[in-house]
């Protein structure tokens, strides 16, 4: 009985101490890389879009997908340029997803916090 308290005891601390950390700081955040803020993200689409950012997608792309999901609705207001479709809007993108950012071009998928060091925001 005395074992089964201890361990009940322990794990209602460590729960208490991950919503404390949760709750209070943006450490799950930057563990997980998901349950970001609404408004942390819009705050990223505006600081992309006073940078001129653009996205270079393509219908077919899985990973561009997974880029799209990352933001939820306020990806809409991202320029996007369709790859798949005009190939002529991508004369210099060798392959997708691909961000163009301050006059540069990153590939691959970026997390929240790639992008915020990229943009300087």
């Amino acid at each position: 009985m005395q074992k089964r308290t201890q361990v009940l005891i322990t794990f209602i601390v460590l729960a208490l101490l991950i919503s404390i950390l949760y709750t209070f700081t943006d450490w799950f955040s930057k563990v997980t890389g998901y349950f970001t803020g609404e408004e942390e993200i819009r705050r990223i689409v505006a600081c992309l879009n006073e940078n001129g950012a653009e996205f270079y997608t393509s219908v077919f792309c899985a990973e561009c997908e997974r880029q799209q999901q990352l933001f939820g609705e306020p990806f809409k207001a991202i320029k996007q340029v369709d790859c798949g479709k005009d190939k002529i809007l991508c004369p210099n993108i060798q392959s997708i997803p691909a961000w163009y950012i301050n006059k540069n071009i990153y590939y691959g998928y970026k997390n929240l916090s790639e992008l915020k060091e990229i943009m300087g925001c």
